[in-house]
C-alpha cells in the first residue's frame, strides 16, 4: 500500500505508456506491459516555470538559428559560483548539443591514435566506448566495494597511468553507482593526472541531484588553477530539470584557450547547434526553478529511502546507498537468475543490463517516478524471484 502523504508537486502521477516515451515504449506493448526503469530520464514533470518560458518562446512563431539569450552565460556563470565557488568566464563555454558527444570531442582533441583514455569502471556505457571510437586505447580503473562504498581503485590507477594516457574520462556524481566524489578523493584523481600530463574531462551532469543532505558536489576543476587549465568539465540542465525531450543543450567548460580551441576543432562540423527552445528551458532552470529542484531532490530523496530498503529485504537482490543521482545499482549476482535483465522483463519492468557498464552482474534501476510507479516495480522485481 503506498503510504498516505500530502500531495505533492507530482501528484497525480502522469501516465507515458501512450506517449512516445522511449523508457516506456522499447519494451512495452498491448500484450506485455512493461514499466520502463532503465533510460536515465525522469517520469516526474519539469517546472511550470520552465513550460511557461518554451510557451513564450514558441508565441514568437519564429524560428531560425539562435544565439545564447543575453543573460545567459551571466545566469550560468552566477550559479557556479554560488553553488561551488568556482569563477568562471563567459569565454570559457563552448555550447554543445549533449555530453555524450562532448565526451568524443575530448577525448579526440588531445594525444594521437594510440595513446590512452582512462575511465572507472564500472561506468555509463560511453565512457567505456569512447576509446575505441577515436582511436585510443581504453585504461579501465576498476570500481570495488569499500565498507557499503563503491570506490576506485586507486593503486590500479597509480600502476596504470603514464604520459601515454592522455585524457582522464570522469563521471561525478557517478552514474551507475551513485556516488559522489568526496575532496579526497578528486584530489588523488587530479594529482596522477597532472603527474602525467593527463587532462580531465569531468561529465557533472547529475551535478544537481545530491540527495544526501551531508554531501556536497565539488567540480574537479574547481580544486585549483593547474587542473582548472587542464580539464573539460561538462554540465547541462537536461537530468535535474528533465529537459531530454526539448533539444540538446550541454556547455563544455574549458579554460585554458589551446584546449578549447582543439576542442572546436574536432566538434567543427559534426556537432549541431543548440535551439531556441532548449536555451529557453535551461535559462529558466538555472534562473528561477531552485524551489521546483529542492522539491524534487526530497522526493527522489524518499524514493531511493523506500528502494533501498525494499532491496534489502529481497534475497538475491543488494544495492549501496545512493548518494546523487536517480540511478541504483543493484547486484543480482546472487539471484540465482540465467539472465535477471531478461527475466525482470518477462515480469514487466525494464532494467539497464549491467554489462554494457562494465558489470554484468549489476542492474541499473531508474527510481525517478511517481512512488506508486515505484511500488509496482518492486512488486514486480519481488515476483521474478519467487
Amino acid at each position: 500500500m503506498s503510504k498516505k502523504t500530502r500531495p505533492t508537486l507530482f501528484d497525480p502521477p502522469i501516465e507515458r505508456r501512450a506517449s512516445d516515451s522511449t523508457k516506456w515504449s522499447r519494451f512495452s506493448n498491448k500484450e506485455h506491459d512493461v514499466i520502463g526503469a532503465w533510460i536515465a530520464d525522469m517520469d516526474l514533470p519539469t517546472s511550470n516555470n520552465i513550460i511557461n518560458a518554451i510557451k513564450g518562446r514558441l508565441d514568437e512563431r519564429v524560428f531560425g538559428y539562435s544565439e545564447p539569450p543575453d543573460e545567459f552565460f551571466d545566469v550560468v556563470i552566477q550559479r557556479l559560483e554560488e553553488k561551488y565557488g568556482w569563477k568562471t568566464k563567459a569565454e570559457w563555454f563552448v555550447p554543445q548539443p549533449g555530453v555524450v558527444p562532448s565526451l568524443f570531442f575530448a577525448s579526440n582533441c588531445v594525444g594521437d591514435t594510440g595513446d590512452a583514455v582512462m575511465a572507472a569502471r564500472p561506468n555509463y556505457r560511453y565512457f567505456l566506448e569512447t576509446a575505441e571510437h577515436t582511436g585510443r586505447v581504453f585504461q579501465p580503473i576498476d570500481c570495488h566495494v569499500n565498507q557499503h562504498r563503491w570506490e576506485m581503485d586507486f593503486d590500479q590507477m597509480r600502476q596504470t597511468i603514464s604520459p601515454k594516457t592522455k585524457t582522464f574520462l570522469l563521471c561525478n556524481p557517478h552514474n551507475p553507482v551513485g556516488r559522489i566524489l568526496d575532496q579526497q578523493e578528486l584530489e588523488t584523481i587530479a594529482d596522477l593526472c597532472l603527474r602525467n600530463g593527463t587532462m580531465i574531462c569531468a561529465d557533472e551532469i547529475h551535478a544537481d541531484l545530491v540527495l544526501d543532505r551531508d554531501k556536497q558536489h565539488i567540480p574537479i576543476a574547481s580544486l585549483h588553477p593547474e587542473i582548472e587549465k587542464k580539464s573539460i568539465t561538462l554540465i547541462s540542465a537536461s537530468k535535474a530539470f528533465n529537459l531530454p525531450a526539448i533539444g540538446g543543450l550541454s556547455l563544455a567548460i574549458i579554460p585554458d584557450p589551446a584546449l578549447r580551441s582543439a576542442f572546436q576543432h574536432k566538434a567543427y562540423g559534426v556537432a549541431t547547434h543548440p535551439g531556441a527552445l532548449a536555451y529557453a528551458a535551461t535559462l529558466t532552470a538555472f534562473k528561477d526553478c531552485d524551489n521546483w529542484l529542492l522539491q524534487t531532490i526530497s522526493y527522489l530523496r524518499d524514493n531511493r529511502d523506500y528502494l533501498e530498503a525494499q532491496i534489502s529485504g529481497i534475497e538475491g537482490l543488494n544495492m549501496n546507498h545512493v548518494e546523487a543521482t536517480f540511478l541504483a545499482w543493484i547486484d543480482v549476482s546472487n539471484s540465482g537468475l540465467a539472465n535477471p535483465v531478461s527475466t525482470f522483463l518477462d515480469h514487466g519492468v525494464a532494467l539497464s543490463d549491467g554489462a554494457e557498464m562494465g558489470r554484468a552482474d549489476h542492474v541499473r534501476l531508474n527510481f525517478a517516478c511517481h512512488r506508486s510507479t515505484l511500488e509496482e516495480i518492486v512488486r514486480r522485481l519481488k515476483a521474478s524471484l519467487a
